[in-house]
């Protein structure tokens, strides 16, 4: 990347890294007294493997990725090697016996899911389903159900995950959408696209993610409801850093790592000292393995070479309620420098399972360092890449639970397995029940009887979504499970009952939830109200977050619920008592509303603002003040490029209070006045209309939008990217200002700190995986005349000068770089 790279200690001795067979690998591991690792498949069986699910019947599904990082330049990365197997253990005996190819020639296959007669399958752009018609163990019905999955340049930022869910969808990490497949059809709804690679759950569904440098983040809210308004910027109660000892327990020093030559990245002992290639994580929801590990969470740090254990412990007064420290550091690690962690999974026999790629490269060609090249090349890590192992861990004495059939088990036996004691053998059984053709009317009064009696609160949990994912759930037995005293079974039964707020006795027992003790109660009951019409809850939320007005997240489910309709909500809340004086975190609410609507620049919309601002009445000034204020700091109306307001109609009664003496803040409401625009209104110009956009500019913007889909996983679809994490492109000055800066940024990268509105992100950005000047100018113009930006196309002359430019600067920009070359 061009900074400056300094060698390691010339004195430093760094072990040989030769290419163990599996059973020499065995002995590379170091593990707690307690447990211990066995050999579960190794090539030829399995080759590249980047992540394991196993399937109702009991065989283990893998997803293997050969061409990635074939060599230090990825030659073969698009060649179509990547394959989807499953592995059959014959003799139970805990080693894998057969392989079957089911489905091959893809490339760059990112996950698979078992469902009812087939697999879903991530092989970008498409999400597949494969099935098997003719029972030889061969995919030969091969179907697209959706192909936005993007991230062929960059498989590090791409979809994945796939995961299973209580609530009866497939989750994945970094991408927009979650999916759900039942009875032959498939739906979607579109979510926050975070995290990076893998996802896990707990066993009430909460999903948490490990991004890179971070070992594990979480989401509190769901991050469906918080995607329907996008227009919320500061949106908060998902991706949540869990406070965690971010300390590695590497039993070999590490100088194979992207950027070993930075002080803080290997300790004194040139051990790695902290996450920077965290993966896919696990939650341990079994006693197998000591019930002290139950709850816990589990993450793959590849890069140094360990598998780590954080212990999960409730903290009540914390967002989010947990903190997760290492009470036993690394439950696996390793002194072969080719052990490639890269997803966990338990196993229904309560075992961890671990896919290891088993490979010296480990990091993709766009983000490599000059650094870690030399380090691969002196040690011969580039081949070989036809190895790849599956390993569990295991309670070091007593027995592994039976690995069940569902397949070939009666309907309530099944129904019974709700009540076992593995999550993922009860999650196997909720899924055979939802997928199941027909279930018989005792079958559903079973579940119906485990819904509300069973002694497992998270079993009731299972029941009650398998019940909602027949169509069967009764509304008595939702009304009754909204009342439990368990607050995590409260938060499902809200979840459950978005889909039946039409029921008058449902809503209202949701809307009485929005005054129970607990906040998680409140913020979960907001959110679950976005399905029911805005104009009958209006009130509740408003008075929801008067409540307690310093709760972000709760002033978050609220805006996300009221989506289109947010001016209800300022509306509701000014009639308020309370809100007839002024405070710090009132304010901020009425500042994200008001950003909120603008950021949707909608005509009619912002006409409802202008009115109601409009009729505040003098005694509550503070309140326009502060909307007006807000109004014309977004447009920017007091710079040398102010932002028009265009309205539907002319707004009601707004030049009468222009008028009046006293108007608010010195004149605002007249500043407003001369940047708003309505149909008929003299000097009034149309919005910008991207359908008059010629030939040739149309060409270069859909290409542009191509190359987007690798920016998405960081900076979203929207453009707004994730808070604190990775700064948005919408109405950014690095992006709608001189085309250069944003030129630069994408040619080198970009280090932090950055501020943009007042939030610091200090994420570093890698090169963009494309350099032609062609596609820079493309993917440049696209971002400038989206996400509600409207800055001049970039030609690529503009990238030939941003290139003249950084001739004599090494490495990544950074924000000293942009304002040396491109001075105000």
């Amino acid at each position: 990347m061009g900074e400056d790279q300094p060698p390691l200690p010339h004195s430093l001795v760094i072990p040989a890294s030769p290419a163990l067979s599996a059973t020499d690998a065995l002995g590379s591991f170091t593990l707690p007294e307690n447990v211990r690792i066995e050999l579960v498949a190794a090539e030829p069986l399995v080759i590249a493997p980047v992540m394991s699910r196993f399937g109702p019947d009991g065989r283990l599904w893998v997803v293997e990725m050969p061409g990635y990082m074939n060599d230090l330049e990825g030659s073969e990365e698009r060649s179509p090697s990547g394959r989807i197997i499953f592995l059959e253990d014959i003799d139970q005996n805990g080693q894998m016996d057969t392989r079957t190819v089911f489905l091959d020639g893809l490339v760059l296959p990112r996950s698979v899911a078992p469902v009812r007669n087939g697999v879903l399958v991530i092989a970008p752009p498409n999400l597949l389903l494969a099935r098997d018609t003719d029972g030889d163990g061969t995919a030969d019905d091969v179907i697209s159900l959706d192909s936005t999955f993007g991230g062929l340049d960059s498989p590090e930022h791409a979809g994945n995950g796939l995961m299973y869910g209580m609530d009866n969808w497939f989750h994945c990490s970094q991408h927009p959408w979650d999916y759900r497949y039942a009875q032959g059809s498939t739906q979607r709804r579109a979510v926050q696209p975070h995290g990076q690679w893998g996802l896990a759950a707990d066993e009430w569904n909460t999903l948490f993610y490990s991004p890179n440098s971070y070992p594990l983040m979480t989401d509190i809210v769901p991050r469906h409801v918080l995607a329907m308004n996008p227009a919320q910027q500061d949106a908060s109660g998902t991706y949540l850093r869990i406070p965690c000892d971010q300390t590695i327990h590497a039993s070999r020093i590490n100088p194979g790592v992207n950027r070993a030559y930075r002080e803080g990245t290997l300790g004194n002992d040139h051990k790695l000292t902290s996450f920077t290639a965290a993966c896919g994580p696990e939650i341990y929801l079994d006693t197998i393995l000591g019930e002290e590990f139950e709850g816990d969470a589990f993450i793959c740090e590849p890069a140094g070479n360990t598998v780590e254990h954080r212990n999960l412990i409730t903290k009540p007064d914390l967002d989010p309620p947990w903190e997760a420290q290492a009470t036993l550091g690394a439950i696996v690690a390793s002194n072969d420098e080719r052990f490639r962690p890269v997803h966990l999974q338990m196993g229904p026999d309560g075992a961890l399972y671990i896919s290891d790629m088993y490979r010296g490269i480990l990091q993709h060609k766009i983000f490599m360092t000059s650094f870690l090249r030399q380090q691969i090349i002196d040690r011969g890590l580039e081949t070989p890449i036809d190895r790849g192992r599956l390993w569990r861990v295991v309670p070091a004495t007593g027995p592994l639970r039976p690995i069940p059939d569902l397949t070939s088990m009666q309907d309530n036996d099944i129904i019974d397995l709700l009540e076992h004691p593995n999550g993922t053998t009860r999650l196997l059984a909720q899924q055979r029940i939802v997928e199941k053709e027909t279930l018989s009317k005792e079958s559903l009064e079973r579940l119906e009887h485990l819904c509300l009696e069973s002694d497992r609160l998270s079993t009731r949990a299972h029941a009650m979504w398998s019940l909602e994912g027949r169509s069967a759930l009764s509304k008595d037995v939702l009304r009754r499970n909204l009342s439990q005293p368990s607050v995590p079974l409260i938060l499902q039964s809200l979840d459950v009952s978005v889909a039946h707020l039409d029921h008058k006795e449902i809503l209202q027992a949701v809307l009485g939830l929005l005054e129970h003790g607990d906040r998680h109660v409140r913020r979960r009951a907001g959110a679950a109200l976005h399905a029911a019409p805005s104009s009958e809850i209006a009130e509740a939320l408003a008075k929801s977050i008067d409540h307690d007005p310093a709760d972000q997240i709760m002033r978050t489910v609220v805006i996300a619920a009221a989506r289109g309709h947010e001016i209800l909500i300022l509306q509701e809340l000014g009639w308020l008592d309370s809100w007839r004086y002024q405070n710090n975190h009132r304010a901020e609410i009425v500042r994200s509303i008001v950003r909120t609507i603008l950021r949707q620049s909608d005509p009619a919309q912002n006409l409802n603002l202008l009115e109601w601002i409009a009729a505040i009445p003098n005694d509550q000034a503070w309140l326009a003040d502060v909307a007006a204020s807000e109004l014309v700091s977004h447009q920017h109306l007091r710079s040398a490029t102010p932002k028009a307001i265009n309205l539907s109609t002319p707004p009601f009664d707004w030049h009468a209070r222009i008028e009046e003496d006293g108007d608010v803040a010195d004149g605002l409401l007249a500043l407003i006045d001369t940047h708003t625009s309505w149909p008929g209104r003299p000097g009034y110009q149309a919005p910008v209309d991207h359908d008059s956009w010629t030939g040739q500019e149309r060409l270069i913007l859909n290409r542009g939008a191509a190359l987007y889909a690798s920016c998405v996983g960081c900076h979203q679809a929207s453009g707004r990217g994730l808070r604190g994490f990775y700064p948005p492109l919408a109405d950014s000055p690095l992006v709608v200002g001189h085309p250069e800066p944003l030129l630069a940024i994408l040619i080198r990268g970009m280090e932090g700190p950055v501020t943009i509105h007042g939030v610091t992100y200090d994420q570093p950005m890698p090169p963009a995986p494309f350099q032609n000047d062609a596609d820079l100018a493309a993917i440049a113009s696209f971002i400038r005349s989206s996400f509600d930006n409207a800055a001049p196309l970039v030609s690529q002359s503009d990238v030939v000068n941003a290139r003249k430019r950084l001739k004599k600067h090494t490495g990544p920009v950074t924000m000293d770089t942009i304002k040396r070359l491109w001075p105000e």
